[in-house]
């Protein structure tokens, strides 16, 4: 005769057993999944970068910023002083480092790491690009930091119409009176093809840059370390005179230019332009090399010759360091020519760059180079 018992307590027994035998599997591919899980977020952290490293140096104080990069729970700033070696500075969870009282004279380098606490270590992101700053002996910062400043947003930043003011159109926004390149231009630019057209997005202040934001943005950056002060943001046309005004430099009318000199902000005087940018450099046969916020973006274009010849000195460096050095950019938008009337429609703001009245100084003598010298110095590896 069967016992009943025992057989339903056999089977209970394997039921148990299975039930169990499941359970821990599924507890152990928990387990190794999650395991694994860290191990992949924190070996993909450290395949990332941090972007937009910017160090500008206003008097004696360099400002160093850069843009947050996701899931980092800090960062890590190192300095070199002039050739020595890299060391640390600081650690931090903000984006942004102001170091006070630097010698002045002296070329600083930077780099910054992001990290990510996995468990009780630290997981690094590859450094960020390397950047370079010199402190002035006189004024309130160089014409080299100024260029500097003026070449971080290209390749990352497009053209808004409006971007860079204030809500109301009157004076600047919150970016163009903050230090550093703002993460939101990146964010926007990114995915934008060559069909690209500015005049689906005016107005959409926080996402790019217009041509007098720009300019502004560049000049509040070398003058300011902390953030919402006074705002650089004119109409296009008057930001030169006002410039001037202010006791930044000398201002000449457009039929009174005889050169052009790394640094000049040159303001349309007519109708028909409407426009602002900064002069890199002049050529041997008179173009000339500018940076500038012009659809499609900040970037890097030549002038023609004074006689409208459009295959100028000025053209071939354009083209030549946006192809090297921004070549995504460069493939989308390879028009950096710019025509005649940049070199007949605009008046110019010189900088003050010596005596009691220094605003920007030269110690590396910027204003006695050609736009090749000067592009070949901005562009030099910062190691």
């Amino acid at each position: 005769m069967i016992n009943k018992n025992k057989t339903w307590q056999r089977k209970f027994s394997r039921v148990r057993c299975i039930h169990y035998i499941i359970v821990t599997l599924g507890i152990m591919w928990i387990m190794m999944n999650g395991w694994n899980g860290e191990i992949c977020e924190a070996a993909s952290f450290q395949t990332n970068t941090v972007y937009g490293v910017m160090s500008t140096a206003v008097k004696d104080n360099v400002v160093i910023t850069w843009e947050p990069l996701k899931n980092a729970d800090g960062y890590r700033l190192y300095e070199a002083e002039g050739k020595n070696k890299y060391r640390l500075v600081c650690q931090t969870k903000n984006c942004k480092v102001i170091l006070r009282k630097k010698e002045k004279g002296i070329t600083y380098r930077y780099y910054v790491k992001a990290y990510k606490q996995s468990g009780n270590t630290k997981v690094y992101s590859k450094i960020s690009k390397k950047v370079s700053t010199t402190v002035p002996e006189r004024g309130k910062s160089t014409i080299k930091n100024f260029l500097q400043t003026a070449i971080a947003p290209m390749g990352t930043t497009m053209y808004v119409w409006g971007g860079g003011w204030n809500k109301e159109d009157t004076a600047a926004g919150r970016e163009a009176r903050r230090t550093g390149l703002s993460s939101s231009w990146r964010k926007f630019a990114k995915g934008k093809t060559s069909s690209y057209d500015y005049k689906n997005y005016r107005y959409q202040i926080h996402d790019g840059l217009d041509c007098s934001g720009y300019v502004g943005w560049c000049v509040y950056n070398v003058m300011n370390t902390k953030n919402d002060q006074e705002g650089y943001v004119l109409s296009a046309s008057n930001q030169a005179k006002a410039f001037a005004r202010m006791g930044m430099g000398t201002y000449r009318s457009a039929s009174k230019i005889t050169d052009y000199k790394p640094g000049d902000i040159m303001s349309s005087t007519c109708s028909c332009c409407g426009h602002v940018w900064i002069v890199i450099g002049q050529c041997d046969d008179g173009s000339v090399v500018l940076v500038h916020a012009s659809p499609p973006g900040v970037q890097i274009c030549g002038t023609t010759t004074p006689e409208g010849a459009k295959n100028s000195q000025a053209y071939a460096l354009a083209k030549k360091y946006m192809k090297k050095y921004y070549k995504s950019w460069y493939n989308k938008h390879p028009d950096v020519s710019r025509n005649v009337s940049y070199l007949s429609h605009y008046g110019q703001m010189r900088w003050t760059v010596r005596g009691r009245d220094c605003v920007l100084s030269d110690p590396d003598h910027y204003r006695k180079m050609s736009a090749e010298e000067v592009l070949a110095d901005l562009f030099s590896i910062v190691n």
